[in-house]
């Protein structure tokens, strides 16, 4: 095993999760959302303004698959980002751990709700819901642990980790 990847809905603590793993590890924390403005010199909601979701999504798939290169990573994606069969197929599941954060979709309203996020400033709390409930089946297709993340961000990482060393046990290291 070489790499963790985090996914699930915006708010689910992904960004907060991924950095406790990598300090309790001594990995390497790279968000998916933080590359992609970093590359593109532009905000999230910039991009999405300036021109369109299909182009932000174009350079989350660039991202993802850029990951394939990359070892001892802890890796936030963004929420949708794994919901895209394109972007799961560029995964490497024989030798990273896909987990999904599965939060109850208030918790993830209530850290949402207030945020610039293109997506959430433009749909009603319902929408947002049935986005919700739309994404949480690709984020439990494409991960290979869910965890319902209920204690504190160490605590939850924790146990990542210790699934993640279990899995290195299992499987043979990439050496390349």
């Amino acid at each position: 095993m070489n790499n963790i990847i985090l996914c699930g809905f915006m708010g689910s603590g992904k960004t907060t999760i991924g950095r406790a793993i990598a300090r309790i590890s001594g990995m390497e924390f790279l968000d998916t959302d933080t590359e992609i403005e970093r590359e593109s010199g532009m905000a999230i909601p910039e991009i999405f303004s300036r021109y369109g979701e299909d182009a932000f999504r174009d350079l989350e798939h660039e991202t993802i698959a850029a990951l394939r290169r990359r070892i001892r990573c802890v890796v936030s994606t963004g929420g949708g980002a794994l919901t895209y069969p394109r972007n799961i197929a560029q995964l490497d599941h024989a030798h990273d751990l896909v987990v999904f954060l599965d939060v109850p979709f208030e918790t993830c309203y209530a850290r949402i709700r207030d945020t610039d996020r293109p997506i959430v400033r433009r749909s009603t709390p319902e929408e947002l819901r049935a986005l919700f409930e739309k994404r949480r089946t690709s984020y439990l297709a494409a991960a290979r642990l869910a965890t319902p993340a209920a204690g504190t961000a160490e605590q939850t990482a924790q146990e990542i980790l210790e699934a993640f060393e279990k899995q290195r046990a299992a499987s043979p290291l990439k050496t390349s």
